[in-house]
């Protein structure tokens, strides 16, 4: 099997849109998606109607979990988030089609698959908490108890930014890093690609370049600022 995973997205569709060419170059067709999907950038309701359209598997992250429920939770989220991302939060709210607010609410915290016979696990933050997190040289008792959490061979996670993959036990742990870069990094995007076609499984993680001047005129447009979405 090959696939691609990505994830962390917050709605850069300049972004999104040339990882996606990459993947589809390549000729891949099992694709993922980790979550934090749209806020930050002024895409979100491009970047989930293309998900939609092409039919892209996902998990919800707790920012998107907050923007699915910003009428209910606006005095809330305002006690809780940093202004700028208070805003961000409600500029998303406020640009998504209602039915892609209502895709967003039914995506699941942790979406188990089966493909080509491969049990797979993909959560934004780890398999036993969308509030937890995975980082590349964390002790390997950490992986092994989502490794016993997920009781699958290929873990994919998200939430750090930092793609990485690791092998503990037989479980490939992969992290594809984030479309979206963070703020003072290489705009690039970045994404997985992984193979159960060859033993021990691998996965490599891949940058393209984008049209970031694109984004940042979005940006500025949309009165966001510079995106910071920031984790509940």
């Amino acid at each position: 099997m090959l696939m691609a995973a990505f994830g962390d997205v917050h709605g850069n569709w300049p972004a999104l849109r040339s990882v996606l060419e990459a993947i589809d170059a390549e000729g891949i067709q099992t694709v993922v998606n980790t979550g934090d999907i749209v806020v930050g950038y002024p895409w979100p309701d491009e970047v989930v109607a293309c998900l939609r359209e092409r039919g892209i598997p996902g998990v919800q992250s707790e920012s998107d979990r907050a923007v699915v429920r910003f009428a209910r939770k606006t005095d809330t989220l305002r006690k809780h988030l940093a202004p700028d991302d208070f805003e961000a939060h409600a500029w998303a709210h406020e640009h998504l089609h209602s039915a892609n607010i209502e895709y967003l609410r039914s995506l699941p915290k942790c979406l188990r698959l089966t493909v080509d016979a491969v049990d797979i696990a993909v959560c934004h933050g780890t398999p036993s908490s969308v509030r937890g997190t995975l980082e590349e040289g964390m002790d390997v008792a950490r992986f092994q108890r989502e490794r016993e959490s997920a009781n699958t061979p290929l873990v994919i996670c998200s939430r750090t930014h930092q793609g990485f993959s690791r092998l503990v036990e037989e479980t490939l742990f992969v992290n594809p890093g984030s479309v979206c870069p963070s703020p003072g990094t290489e705009p690039t995007a970045s994404y997985a690609v992984i193979s159960t076609e060859t033993s021990p499984w691998s996965a490599e993680i891949r940058c393209v370049a984008y049209d970031h001047a694109e984004a940042e005129r979005g940006l500025r447009e949309a009165g966001l600022g510079e995106a910071s979405p920031g984790e509940l």
